[in-house]
């Protein structure tokens, strides 16, 4: 089979027998797709130090020989590493968090360059960032519109009323969007109530463009609110969980002593 290239952001690896490794990484010609790197885990000098969660890479592949095959990825040149990434503990949860979400709202071979351009956003500015959950959550909010699940944050999906002062609101996925504290009164739901300066600040991240993102100001208050409620909005959408949020939720707790990244502890890897 003839050798191709692409680009590809790195979003998981798993070992695979001895020496192998298996990469998901996201391509903006190919979408999301799985390929298998042949002895990566004894290499000496094709993938030594390449094949890392988070890097932009340059990737030379063939097709699998059956459809329903792996990619066979023959050579990786590092574009960019994001080092930072995998050594800080901040960084690295909302990083992992940010590839799952990706990787449960896509399917294999489903290409969108605005995704493409989401995750590089996104794991560019955890690279400089001083708060990686204001991050996450911008990320995940611009992720939800680009796979179709942009939630309604304007007006109540029951009662239709305008966001206004006085009220709480739930993000509902049933409803696509919100529910204010009168339409949920007595129904007794668990999900997590926001504010109207959560709200407010959340629907105006909405209309902004990726290169204008970074100018947003969250009190921390607002960032665990909106961060637990698309959480919830988006493990109801997908029904089944999002492992990495149990790493992420230690940035939302006031006080938390984050481990040292390593091998032997609950860091990224060393």
């Amino acid at each position: 089979m003839n050798l191709r290239t692409t680009c590809g952001i790195v979003l998981r690896i798993v070992g695979h027998g001895e020496s192998d490794k298996l990469v998901t990484f996201y391509s903006p010609d190919l979408g999301r797709v799985t390929g298998i790197a042949k002895g990566a885990r004894k290499s000496k000098r094709r993938f030594v130090n390449k094949l890392e969660e988070f890097t932009l890479l340059q990737l030379d592949y063939r097709l699998p020989r059956r459809q329903t095959g792996l990619l066979l990825i023959s050579e990786a040149e590092v574009l960019t590493a994001h080092l930072i990434l995998r050594t800080d503990f901040r960084r690295y949860a909302a990083a992992m968090y940010i590839c799952e979400l990706l990787i449960r709202f896509t399917r294999d071979n489903d290409p969108d360059l605005k995704l493409f351009a989401l995750l590089r956003w996104a794991l560019a500015s955890l690279h400089r960032a001083k708060n990686p959950l204001k991050i996450v959550l911008l990320a995940h909010l611009h992720l939800l519109e680009v796979a179709g699940y942009r939630p309604d944050l304007h007006r109540c999906a029951s009662c239709r009323q305008a966001v206004g002062p006085g009220r709480n609101y739930q993000l509902q996925p049933v409803a696509g969007g919100l529910l204010c504290d009168l339409c949920t009164a007595g129904h007794g739901t668990h999900l997590p109530r926001m504010s109207i300066q959560t709200v407010s600040l959340l629907a105006g991240a909405q209309t902004l463009t990726l290169d204008r993102l970074d100018r947003l100001q969250f009190p921390r208050q607002v960032l665990v609110g909106a961060a637990t409620a698309l959480y919830h909005f988006s493990i109801h959408l997908l029904q089944q969980d999002l492992h990495a949020w149990t790493v992420l939720r230690a940035l939302t707790t006031e006080g938390q002593t984050y481990p040292a990244a390593g091998r032997n502890g609950i860091g990224p890897p060393g």
